[in-house]
């Protein structure tokens, strides 16, 4: 939790958040999505593109049960408070379900409320992959209708979803042991970032 200061010098608590934007007051406060989910064209495949409110780790779970395993997972450090280098770093070795679940279980928090980072989640049989970006939006691409199934079962809806314009990706100190913890925690296979993985 961090400090917020208020008139008067009082002090209230607010938890740490990932993505801001402008409240009507010009206040920067955490942006929270309507639990949605869109499906959207690209130069590729379609992908669906989801936008829960909260719990973001526990739809990504949802989505990859019944992909076939085993999986690859890929980190995209963006930003680092910790003097690490920016890159994106894959696990050398593939990964089954229970292992890709502990690692983001285990680093949960700092996934769904720090902005320095992506992290991927691929089928490798399928190439199904799931992102997690730092706009607190996850992407699928794979079996679509069965994505849309998962999303709705969760209370997430079809509608338009906006990244907020303005908006700031919040790099909170809170974490700063995480990312250490991250980057030790497997042997990653390294790799500079790409454009689109600016932050």
């Amino acid at each position: 939790m961090g400090l917020v200061a208020l008139e008067g010098g009082a002090c209230r608590l607010v938890q740490p958040y990932k993505l801001g934007s402008l409240a009507p007051d010009n206040r920067w406060v955490e942006h929270r999505y309507p639990d949605a989910w869109d499906l959207q064209r690209t130069t590729g495949p379609d992908r669906l593109v989801l936008a829960p409110a909260e719990r973001q780790i526990d739809l990504i779970l949802d989505l990859l049960r019944p992909l076939p395993a085993p999986f690859g997972v890929l980190h995209v450090l963006v930003v680092s408070r910790c003097g690490n280098a920016t890159a994106r770093r894959q696990e050398s070795a593939p990964m089954q379900l229970r292992d890709v679940a502990g690692f983001l279980r285990e680093f949960e928090e700092f996934f769904e409320r720090d902005g320095r980072h992506h992290v991927w989640v691929t089928s490798l049989p399928s190439q199904s992959t799931i992102v997690y970006d730092n706009h607190n939006i996850v992407y699928a691409y794979g079996p679509i209708e069965q994505f849309v199934g998962h999303a709705e079962a969760r209370g997430l809806a079809q509608r338009a979803i906006e990244i907020p314009v303005p908006h700031h990706h919040c790099f909170n100190s809170e974490y700063d042991d995480a990312e250490a913890a991250l980057l030790d925690r497997f042997d990653w296979l390294e790799f500079p970032l790409q454009p689109g993985d600016d932050p």
